[in-house]
């Protein structure tokens, strides 16, 4: 964990990173059937997810393989989540840190979505720091991805004995991670903004003292 506070550290810092290219894809979240209040609740979730991905494609500010890979990845473990879950029961079904999972994914592509073109905009920020924002932006969201195969391996049917207590146990201890991956990308987040508000103020305190003495610009 500290490595990877590290390398955000050093991204906000600006020092690496690769200019993001036009997404090209667009993915459509499947129908989830069923009342079930999870159920129904993770397929907004989903179409959350698709509609961030759609703005982020039309926005041209992701890496075409970041936002495809995320957002199908969110879209078929729903299709192979449910269809476990068809095989354990019903206290499995309605846990509610299922569908808290699903949120916390959706959310950090939100933040993604809102921010990464704001800062790409920013005067106050060089093309160095932007590239090494982007930078960190993807090794958080690729990570938070890759949580996401431990929900199929939940349900898998190598887990067939699993007891619904273990199920619940693994259930909580992938929300703590994917929790965690949020404020990670919150954190990031905030200092970023903090990052461009220091240097708008350096750049106007030095337009007010060459004002002051005379100076040119």
């Amino acid at each position: 964990m500290k490595k990877t506070q590290i390398l955000l550290c050093v991204a906000a810092l600006c020092l690496l990173g690769t200019p993001a290219a036009h997404a090209q894809a667009v993915v459509s979240a499947p129908i989830l059937e069923g009342t079930n209040f999870i159920q129904t609740g993770l397929q907004a979730t989903l179409k959350a997810l698709s509609t961030r991905a759609n703005t982020l494609v039309n926005n041209g500010v992701v890496e075409q393989v970041l936002t495809k890979g995320f957002t199908e990845k969110n879209m078929l473990l729903a299709k192979q989540w449910y269809d476990g879950l068809l095989q354990v029961s019903q206290t499995v079904r309605t846990y509610r840190r299922v569908q808290h999972i699903f949120e916390r994914q959706a959310a950090i592509i939100t933040i993604y979505s809102n921010y990464i073109g704001r800062f790409k905009a920013d005067p106050n920020l060089t093309p160095a720091q932007v590239a090494g924002m982007v930078r960190g932006y993807t090794t958080l969201i690729q990570e938070s991805a890759g949580y996401l195969d431990e929900l199929t391996a939940i349900v898998s049917p190598l887990q067939a004995k699993m007891t619904d207590a273990e199920r619940l146990e693994l259930i909580d201890a992938l929300d703590d991670k994917v929790t965690h991956q949020y404020e990670l990308v919150s954190y990031f987040t905030r200092r970023n903004l903090a990052i461009s508000m220091q240097q708008g103020q350096a750049q106007q305190d030095r337009q007010i003292l060459k004002q002051l003495y005379g100076l040119a610009n």
